[in-house]
């Protein structure tokens, strides 16, 4: 049949995108809904091939790291410790919490097992990576705190990379991965070990020595629980098996495991977390850090009672700004020197002081330590001399108010604990 040459005039300037596209435009009467219709029905038809299993295998990489364990009998990968405690008491761990509190600054080394076989692939790797165990933090990095940062001696040793690093491994071929402010699994701060996967034995073992400098108090981890992830891998990033142990760094490793293992006992065992009760016709002791009274009051004087906060009240802040000027001359004429003697007046002209009950000793300790690593931090920042002196005053200031918490004596500008009656 012959055809006519004008039959074909016009359609170049149709998409090479098949016959599909030509169908749409060769309705042009079609709406959009019409359309979308069409694009489903193709699709239905055609259906865009699934991802494949090393993909799927590999979708961890851009998620937030999770504490959900992988066993493949294939490898039994397992991870655990030598006992229950070290020598020194450097770390301790608790088998009914899962836990291990360590001290900081203070080597931990972790028994990483896997079932040697024919499916082994020849090139292992564990990663072991510190994060936040509660839910709603699993989307907040962990890197290490301005204060232990720049206080750290070994700084101009160590590569960048490694610097924010909370966790340091002692292994000769470690790995330092990862970014301070990484989310996704591949992007926060990790350390990777090479394993033997050439090894002839059923069960291999290898030991990786980890050390934590940064505690569970400080700024950046805030308290939060944690938990360290061990992943085996192959060398493209699968994992092939994983363990998570929850870890506390603590000063303090048997002292935290006994209070935490007290909370799962009865609640007819379990000790008394408000302590003792004050009994009737006592006022609870509070936490205050205003000065005595320069004549002479007794305590129990209502003038004094006045000045108290109430029990059960919230803190109130107040600022005390002493008449006399820091520059005031000795007996010589000059401007005295910042010395252990005179820092509390530096402390008196800026201070704001600050009166917070608090349910117990320990808790206030808590938050004298707190107050203490604020200001440390100010002052490794500072580049300014006099603020200098004036953030150094005010550390020795607190750890003055710290020993007084611990030892019980009341100290002028210090904790003064007193029970009235009424």
């Amino acid at each position: 049949m012959d055809l006519d040459s004008d039959i074909f005039m016009g359609l170049d300037q149709y998409p090479v995108g098949g016959i599909d596209a030509i169908k749409l435009e060769s309705f042009p009467s079609m709406d959009h809904n019409q359309q979308q219709q069409h694009q489903q029905q193709q699709q239905l038809q055609h259906p865009e091939p699934p991802s494949t299993p090393a993909q799927l295998a590999l979708d961890h990489l851009n998620r937030a790291p999770t504490l959900d364990e992988v066993h493949d009998p294939a490898f039994n990968f397992n991870v655990d410790l030598n006992g229950e405690s070290s020598g020194k008491s450097s770390w301790m761990f608790s088998s009914r919490l899962n836990k291990v509190f360590v001290k900081m600054g203070q080597p931990c080394t972790f028994n990483v097992s896997y079932q040697s076989g024919v499916s082994v692939p020849p090139q292992l790797q564990v990663r072991a990576m510190l994060v936040c165990s509660a839910l709603e933090d699993l989307y907040t990095p962990i890197y290490r705190c301005e204060n232990h940062r720049g206080n750290d001696r070994s700084n101009p040793n160590l590569s960048p990379s490694v610097i924010a690093h909370v966790m340091r491994c002692f292994n000769p071929s470690v790995r330092y991965v990862g970014g301070e402010q990484g989310v996704a699994f591949k992007d926060r701060l990790a350390v990777v070990v090479p394993l033997d996967s050439t090894a002839q034995e059923q069960v291999v073992t290898s030991n990786v020595s980890l050390e934590f400098v940064c505690q569970n108090s400080c700024r950046i981890i805030n308290r939060r629980p944690t938990a360290i992830i061990f992943t085996l891998e192959d060398g493209h990033g699968q994992i092939l098996g994983k363990k998570s142990l929850h870890l506390k760094v603590c000063s303090c490793p048997k002292r935290d495991k006994q209070k935490e293992e007290e909370t799962l006992a009865p609640a007819s065992k379990r000790k008394s977390d408000v302590g003792p009760v004050a009994p009737p016709g006592k006022k609870v002791a509070k936490l205050s850090s205003s000065h005595r009274s320069p004549s002479g009051a007794s305590e129990n004087s209502p003038s004094h009672q006045q000045q108290q906060p109430p029990a059960g009240k919230l803190a109130f802040i107040k600022k005390e700004p002493s008449p006399v000027p820091l520059s005031r001359s000795a007996s010589g004429g000059g401007a005295r020197a910042l010395t252990p003697l005179n820092s509390a007046e530096l402390v008196e002209q800026t201070a704001t002081t600050i009166a917070v009950p608090m349910p117990s000793v320990e808790a206030a300790v808590k938050v004298a330590e707190y107050a203490f690593q604020v200001v440390a931090g100010d002052l490794v920042r500072c580049v300014d001399d006099d603020q200098r002196k004036s953030l150094a005053a005010f550390l020795t200031q607190i750890r003055r108010l710290q020993k007084s918490l611990t030892t019980g004596v009341g100290r002028s500008g210090h904790t003064n604990s007193t029970t009235d009656s009424e």
